[in-house]
């Protein structure tokens, strides 16, 4: 199923009954990479009351990689509210992280939900977003004076050069739309290029 990814980093914040509800959204493509933007923001606010997170790696509808947290808060209450939203948006490869400082008056187990909730659906709206295509990543070694015209083919399929290492021929890494694997096979049938997959 088709789902959309992040292009932009985006800062949102809300305020509700005197808290402060900041949030942060993202691209990611592993949760380590989620992880580690969580640790910069408990870093960069230190002095935050809760620092609630979830993210989603993949299709949004049919994600196996997905986590969430609620950092100190009731539990059921930060982390699955923004999961949810996440979801709901059809948005994967993202993580949603909520910095919250508490402004003096209890907002009670539903009050969070509410809160967190449209915190984490306004950062997902601000987002700018686009379709999700997969792509694979493989290797064509070739003769060098085959390169300019692969380079062409590679641009026609909406492929992009990642790497380029010059010995006794070429050897291009490259990534390619999934759906553009059989076009690419088809057009350099006739040359003497091979494409080795990684």
């Amino acid at each position: 199923m088709a789902y959309l990814e992040p292009v932009n980093a985006v800062v949102e914040e809300t305020e509700i009954k005197k808290s402060r509800f900041i949030a942060y959204a993202k691209k990611v493509v592993s949760r380590q990479q989620a992880m580690e933007y969580v640790s910069e923001l408990r870093v960069a606010y230190p002095d935050a009351r809760h620092v609630c997170w979830g993210y989603v790696i993949g299709d949004p509808n049919n994600s196996t990689n997905s986590g969430c947290n609620d950092d100190g808060e009731p539990s059921g209450t930060a982390g699955k509210p923004i999961l949810s939203q996440i979801h709901y948006s059809n948005i994967g490869n993202v993580v949603v992280v909520i910095v919250r400082y508490f402004g003096g008056i209890r907002l009670g187990a539903g009050g969070l939900v509410r809160a967190y909730r449209e915190s984490a659906q306004k950062g997902l709206k601000a987002l700018q977003t686009e379709d999700y295509i997969p792509k694979l990543e493989l290797s064509l070694d070739c003769p060098y004076e085959e390169e300019a015209l692969i380079r062409r083919v590679m641009a026609s399929l909406q492929g992009e050069i990642t790497d380029a290492i010059y010995t006794t021929q070429v050897n291009l890494l490259v990534s390619i739309p999934t759906h553009s694997l059989t076009l690419l096979q088809d057009q350099l049938a006739s040359l003497s290029a091979t494409i080795i997959e990684n």
